[in-house]
């Protein structure tokens, strides 16, 4: 079956000047002189338009450059057709869909607070920003007052109490799920700089132990405690790192039982290090490119989060805590150690259970 007609790019012809047709049409015999009855070969068809013959049967190349050059406009004018029309539809579907989102907008369940922020990633304020949620915690059954931020949020075993050895207010923690405290806000900042203290009790002396941590996310961000390490338990301070991990700094001795401690964590950004204090003196640093924030970065007494679930209850008592949004410096953390007729240079941003 011969091959049907279809649709050719223009292309640029040769002009007929005394050459023979182009290939790969065969060229026409001529007739020999001396056979004037032989008959001239028909004209062999190839796909695309049929070349019309002229009166002495040689191709008529200008009429068919013509009809070339009227299919390749015929097919420009289609495609700018298409086109239009392609625009006209996905603009008519655009204007539908915002149609149908302000109209969605106003059902009840879809509506915006004015002072909820509507940018998309993370943003530096948190007073828009909605509430984290963290990993489920046993009910609380009262509230311990602040010396200066949020306040504690006890739970049903944590019991504020005195005990000998401090002078002021502490918190009796007996281990357990209900034997912690937490506040409802951050305490810290931990995107830069930053120093935490706790006066500590630990009456066992096995198993690691939280005194007091930040976040309530999937992992800790920072926890001041006590932990075996190559066999020996010792106090220290860590902090969970961006992507994965942890960076700890240990005391140099072990960790005392039935003894207050002042444990002091500092992390300092712009050299990306932390340090322990025990009782006044450095003890031992560490590297972290960063601290990860965790949950709603509220403080946590007697318990950190680990694994998404609440690890390492503390067992003893807590007091004196405090936090500040700097480094603080060696002679400050040096006069925590003295109580408070001696307070820091550096007023705290949070203190809870201070005598």
């Amino acid at each position: 079956m011969a091959p049907q007609p279809g649709p050719v790019a223009a292309q640029p012809f040769p002009q007929q000047a005394q050459q023979p047709a182009p290939q790969p049409f065969p060229q026409q015999a001529q007739p020999a002189a001396a056979q004037p009855t032989q008959p001239a070969p028909q004209w062999q068809q190839q796909p695309g338009f049929p070349p019309p013959a002229s009166s002495s049967g040689t191709p008529d190349w200008d009429a068919l450059a013509e009809r070339n050059e009227k299919a390749a406009k015929r097919g420009r004018r289609l495609k700018l057709i298409g086109a239009a029309t392609a625009v006209v539809v996905l603009a008519g579907a655009g204007a539908g869909f915002w149609l149908y989102k302000k109209d969605s907008d106003k059902k009840p369940g879809n509506a915006v607070s004015a002072s909820t922020s509507t940018s998309a990633g993370p943003s530096s304020s948190t007073s828009s920003a909605p509430p984290v949620k963290g990993i489920t915690s046993p009910p609380t059954v009262g509230t311990l007052p602040a010396k200066k931020g949020p306040e504690l949020n006890l739970g049903a075993d944590a019991k504020p109490g005195t005990m000998s050895g401090f002078s002021g207010q502490v918190l009796k923690l007996p281990s357990g799920p209900d034997s912690f405290a937490s506040t409802s806000g951050q305490a810290v900042d931990v995107n830069k700089s930053f120093t935490v203290s706790a006066r500590v009790l630990v009456d066992k002396p096995d198993g690691n132990r939280s005194a007091v941590s930040q976040g309530d996310g999937q992992y800790y961000a920072y926890s001041l405690g006590r932990a075996n390490n190559n066999g020996h338990d010792q106090w220290y301070f860590k902090v969970q790192m961006p992507g994965g991990g942890s960076a700890i700094a240990w005391s140099k001795a072990d960790a005392t039982v039935n003894q207050w401690v002042l444990l002091t964590g500092v992390y300092d950004d712009a050299s990306q290090t932390l340090t322990l204090y025990v009782n006044g003196a450095p003890q031992s640093s560490a590297k972290s490119a960063g601290v990860q924030p965790s949950g709603n970065n509220n403080l946590q007494v007697g318990r950190l989060s680990s694994n998404g679930q609440w690890a390492d209850p503390w067992h003893g008592a807590v007091a004196d805590i405090q936090t500040w949004e700097q480094v603080l410096p060696e002679a400050d953390i040096v006069k925590i150690v003295a109580g408070p007729s001696s307070p820091p240079s550096v007023p705290p941003i949070g203190a809870w259970l201070n005598g």
